[in-house]
């Protein structure tokens, strides 16, 4: 039985070969285990958000991933991180200035001209 390379080999083309396979123990017994997932570096507790995104989409993210050396849950965190962090962030004063001043001249000119005596 010849070895197939694993690593070129699509999840569905793996587990056909599997399927197809009559004895796999000669492959299982040079296959050496995987090494353990690295503990999460993060104190953070995390927990699993499922979302449905357009496959382009994910194709482009995975694109992204792979040129960044990044993992697409990576990405995506971060992008989630930076709209909330903008949608959060406190309002500076001369913004709050600004927007004070715009709402002063908008009831002024709805006010009757009685009332603004």
């Amino acid at each position: 039985m010849t070895r197939p390379n694993f690593d070129r080999m699509t999840k569905e083309e793996v587990i056909a070969w599997f399927d197809a396979a009559d004895d796999v123990s000669p492959i299982l017994s040079t296959m050496t285990p995987a090494e353990p997932l690295a503990p999460a570096t993060s104190e953070v507790p995390m927990a699993l958000a499922s979302i449905r995104l357009p496959v382009t989409m994910i194709e482009q993210l995975d694109d992204l991933a792979d040129l960044d050396g990044e993992r697409r849950s990576d990405i995506i965190r971060h992008a989630l991180a930076m709209y909330i962090a903008q949608r959060t962030a406190p309002v500076a004063r001369d913004e709050a200035e600004y927007a004070l001043d715009v709402l002063r001249r908008v009831v002024s000119n709805r006010m009757p001209p009685s009332a603004a005596a």
